[in-house]
């Protein structure tokens, strides 16, 4: 299968997102553009709550997520550290 673009990925780590925050009544969670991480096998999309990342209300803030991960040929999503996440 041929490699998705950074902005399908995204689309894809939204939607997966979406379905979380449903799924675990969440509320609005948002992606960290500014921290994505590009693997030469993926991509991993760091989020939050909304309400910290906009407002910083550190209430809201989540502990213990794993980034959305999205392989590069868009197959796979799965919740996993990044290869840089221990250094």
């Amino acid at each position: 299968m041929s490699e998705i673009s950074l902005d399908e990925a995204r689309k894809l780590a939204k939607a997966a997102l979406e379905r979380l925050s449903k799924e675990q009544g969440l509320g609005d969670l948002l992606i960290i553009d500014d921290a994505v991480i590009a693997a030469p096998h993926a991509w991993y999309f760091p989020y939050d709550s909304a309400a910290f990342i906009l407002q910083g209300n550190i209430s809201s803030a989540l502990a213990g997520n794993l980034p959305v991960k999205v392989s590069r040929d868009g197959t796979e999503l799965t919740y996993e550290a990044s290869p840089t996440a221990n250094g």
